[in-house]
């Protein structure tokens, strides 16, 4: 099961990096939060209606989901998405990280869940090597208009201290939001559905909120042009619909800390992804750091 949430942490990385390509074109992070949880709870829906998953789900089930929802994707997202406009994909994508220590630590208090040695010390290399590959400046940008135009979109700018804290809160709604869910996933109920409910759930509060107060978010009301909202589908399938179902599948065989601190690996899945992007070239410190991320992966994939 801990392959799902590896694999997780690959579709959040490319998500990411589309995402960053077009929150501005969307409306900024409350609309681009807004417009891909309506598509994604279509897709969910469509896709758990087609596999008749939605009568796996009980009632009971549905504190946790809604739950779940309001602090990982009410809260979260659009604090993900605006921590990403402020200080860069990179930068967020390395904070966003610390929802693997927190998610280890909220299980221990609240589920009582304990780790090995090896599990330990794989999630500790793991987010030692994350922290490293990530920390350290980039070299300078291939030359040339393909590449000077993407690593524009994907520039570092200044580090702020809004843009640190709201990926913070993004990071640490992502813990409650995996933990929330770990007692719903433990009834193996269909990953699709599951996804579904708590998406609708996010579409009904941030939409509710937008058409009651439309100037809040200074965008009005606007349907984005066709080719945007492609994009934000695409993501949408691969971060959310594909890549979030894999963490609720990991969450049925695996605890709460070593799926969360797999599925934090974005940071460095995100690196060679830019680099193809942007032509930005790594630095040597993050091979070294994508390494021993690889290294703590293998320790909590050994028994």
């Amino acid at each position: 099961m801990a392959f799902f949430a590896l694999g997780t942490s690959f579709c959040i990385a490319l998500a990411t990096l589309i995402s960053a390509e077009v929150v501005k074109a969307v409306g900024g992070p409350m609309a681009l939060s807004r417009w891909r949880m309506l598509i994604g709870f279509l897709m969910l829906a469509l896709i758990a209606t087609a596999v008749g998953g939605w009568g796996s789900l009980s009632a009971g089930h549905l504190p946790l989901i809604v739950l779940s929802s309001l602090v990982a994707i009410v809260v979260a997202d659009p604090a993900l998405n605006a921590g990403i406009a402020l200080i860069g994909a990179r930068r967020t994508g390395l904070i966003f990280s610390l929802s693997a220590p927190f998610a280890a630590g909220l299980g221990f208090l609240v589920l009582g869940e304990t780790l090995g040695p090896s599990q330990l010390v794989g999630c500790a290399l793991v987010a030692g090597g994350i922290a490293f590959a990530v920390g350290f400046s980039r070299k300078p940008a291939a030359s040339g208009t393909g590449s000077d135009r993407n690593a524009s979109i994907h520039a570092e700018v200044r580090l702020s201290a809004a843009g640190v804290l709201l990926a913070v809160l993004a990071a640490f709604g992502q813990a409650v939001g995996i933990l929330s869910m770990r007692p719903v996933m433990l009834d193996n109920p269909d990953p699709f559905a599951v996804m579904a409910a708590r998406g609708l759930v996010a579409v009904i509060v941030l939409w509710a909120w937008h058409l009651a107060f439309p100037g809040t978010w200074k965008t009005g009301i606007t349907v984005p042009d066709w080719k945007t909202l492609a994009r934000v589908s695409l993501g949408v399938f691969i971060g959310y619909v594909v890549g979030m179902s894999m963490l609720m599948i990991a969450l049925t065989g695996t605890s709460v800390a070593v799926a969360s601190t797999l599925s934090s690996m974005a940071p460095v899945a995100i690196l060679p992804m830019l680099w193809l992007r942007t032509g930005t070239r790594l630095a040597w410190q993050a091979w070294c750091g994508a390494f021993v991320t690889v290294l703590g992966t293998a320790v909590l994939f050994w028994r």
